[in-house]
């Protein structure tokens, strides 16, 4: 039996939900697991926190614009209260966080699975193009903008509409004009700021592959999903797990040249002459990794395990056919639990 006390970031759960929640569910699902789990949260209205039966604890932190050493100074505090064995950030803002605090996080006993820094920002969106052209995968032609005059120039450069603009974190644009790109430009900028990435249009289907490091760079898991479901954003509340070998071929490849270390997304599109074009790489577990586990890869115990130098064997295979459909329900709470989590900055659920 696994007894930690595992503590995981990331629990909003709405219309795009974090990751946090999944990652929980997956591991009290898992009949070996016998810690506890407690949430760190950045806003007390996180909603996944307060899902029945999962979280012992939630307490508040800093959010990322804080700083590293804000986030530490809080993690001190929590942890001489309540130690904590192994810690899971979920957001892409995080975990470039708590990886440039990995090594006080261990000196404390905080066992993370964590990338270099380095390899994070080699596979964010400015420079994911260049680290493929480098190491030979194929991977949409990217500009970066500096202003929205240049939308212009580079629809030339990429032979005509349509294009893609997209945000320097999240949310994408398909344009099928100059005029719509010089628009959907302000709204990226507006809500992301710089830099405004614009790139080549491919036509295809989109598949995702969620994906384990080790220490040493090595796959020992991985499960294809193809989108069946999506919301007006591009995001899918509905997937199902399919068998393509292919991607996950170039997930093991990509993760090993990016020297990478623990959970990750590869997101790819398969055009109609069956190549795959990388479009990007999340540095954390999706939000359908509960998918995952019911297909046979409980990926988040094995980050716990893999976090506490415990021996795993990987994971080959999954089932294929598993569909997924995100669905709503309501939490309740009494309002004194949520008036303690915003006074005191943690609360026992």
């Amino acid at each position: 039996m696994l007894q930690a006390h595992v503590v995981i970031t990331g629990l909003m759960a709405t219309d795009n939900p974090y990751p946090g929640l999944g990652i929980a569910r997956c591991l009290r699902d898992a009949p070996e697991f016998r810690g506890r789990i407690s949430g760190f949260v950045f806003d007390p209205l996180s909603t996944g926190a307060f899902c029945e039966g999962v979280f012992e604890r939630v307490f508040l932190v800093p959010y990322p614009a804080a700083g590293a050493e804000v986030l530490l100074e809080r993690i001190h505090e929590i942890h001489r209260a309540d130690p904590i064995d192994v810690l899971i950030p979920s957001l892409d803002s995080e975990v470039i966080l708590y990886a440039q605090i990995a090594r006080e996080l261990a000196s404390l006993g905080i066992q993370t699975l964590l990338p270099p820094v380095g390899s994070i920002k080699m596979r964010s969106k400015n420079q994911l193009y260049e680290f493929c052209r480098g190491h030979r995968f194929r991977c949409p032609e990217t500009f970066m903008l500096n202003n929205v005059g240049e939308v212009s120039a580079r629809c030339r450069d990429l032979g005509g509409a349509p294009f893609v603009l997209k945000g320097a974190l999240s949310d994408a644009a398909v344009c099928h004009t100059v005029e719509e790109g010089e628009y959907q430009y302000w709204q990226l900028f507006h809500q992301w700021g710089y830099p405004i990435l614009m790139q080549q249009y491919i036509a295809g289907e989109e598949i995702d592959v969620i994906a384990l490091a080790d220490k040493k760079s090595q796959l020992t898991g991985a499960v294809v999903m193809k989108k069946f479901g999506l919301t007006p954003k591009g995001k899918a509340f509905s997937g199902i797990t399919v068998e393509d070998e292919k991607p996950v071929q170039l997930t093991r490849q990509i993760l090993k040249s990016l020297k990478w270390i623990g959970p990750a997304e590869c997101e790819f599109l398969r055009d109609e002459k069956g190549r795959h074009y990388l479009m990007e790489i999340n540095s954390r577990f999706p939000s359908w990794l509960y998918l995952a586990a019911a297909a046979g890869q409980n990926l988040p115990l094995l980050t716990v395990k893999l976090a506490c130098d415990m021996a795993v064997r990987p994971l080959t295979s999954y089932q294929v056919g598993k569909l997924f459909v995100r669905t709503v329900s309501d939490a309740l709470l009494d309002v004194r639990q949520f008036m303690e989590l915003t006074v005191s900055g943690e609360v026992r659920l």
